[in-house]
């Protein structure tokens, strides 16, 4: 009987207990009406500015990269549970096949070398049509224009010109967006908690915005 615990399978076995703790993140997240990983997935997508919408838009390697994953129109969350699925499989039948035929592991940095490309291209080979089976993130359902003139509410430090802050709001749908929003007026400041209208689109997820005489999203 082979050992799960012998030192070939540990980068193995770590991502199966990743994938535990995300679940567990993800559900208690959602007790509180917030999904943490379609946070990261809509952070990720916007930093990046991937074309979600198949328009075949003109994008960087990195965004035509993690476009290639389905990042921006599969959940986040599928995406990930494929990526740690695919390399914690590959990666125990890798070194179960060597400790079988040839009685010795790889090291544990080589085989997780070899395991990751097996799970991304597995990711993106199972990601397509599991994602058709799910509710698509809400997310997809506006585009980026259709920010502009949304109150938003700032979520974390102080915004001003060339130094953006995040922000925060929930569209029609359900769907919380989280944007970077720094000062239209050189001489403004947003802090934490301020309600702010977004007025024009700088690049990416950035954008700029006025006061907003709106207290509420």
């Amino acid at each position: 009987m082979i050992s799960l615990l012998q030192p070939g399978y540990a980068p193995f076995i770590a991502a199966i207990g990743i994938m535990i703790m995300v679940g567990a993140l993800e559900g208690l997240t959602l007790l509180f009406g917030f999904s943490a990983t379609g946070h990261a997935g809509n952070l990720i997508a916007h930093h990046f500015e991937i074309d979600s919408t198949g328009t075949g838009a003109e994008t960087g390697l990195a965004a035509q990269f993690l476009g290639w994953l389905h990042i921006g129109r599969v959940p986040f969350l599928i995406l990930l549970v494929l990526f740690l699925t695919g390399f914690a499989v590959s990666g125990l039948l890798l070194q179960s096949i060597m400790q079988a035929l040839f009685h010795f592991m790889l090291p544990p940095s080589i085989a997780a070398c070899l395991a990751l490309p097996l799970s991304l291209l597995f990711v993106r080979k199972a990601g397509k049509p599991i994602g058709r089976l799910v509710p698509q993130e809400e997310s997809s359902a506006l585009s980026e224009i259709d920010f502009i003139g949304r109150a938003v509410r700032v979520v974390t430090g102080e915004a001003s010109q060339g130094n953006p802050a995040e922000a925060r709001f929930v569209d029609e749908f359900g769907q919380a967006h989280y944007v970077r929003i720094e000062p239209d007026d050189a001489g403004q400041i947003f802090v934490r908690g301020q309600t702010v209208l977004i007025v024009t689109r700088v690049s990416g997820s950035l954008y700029r915005a006025i006061k907003s005489p709106r207290h509420e999203l």
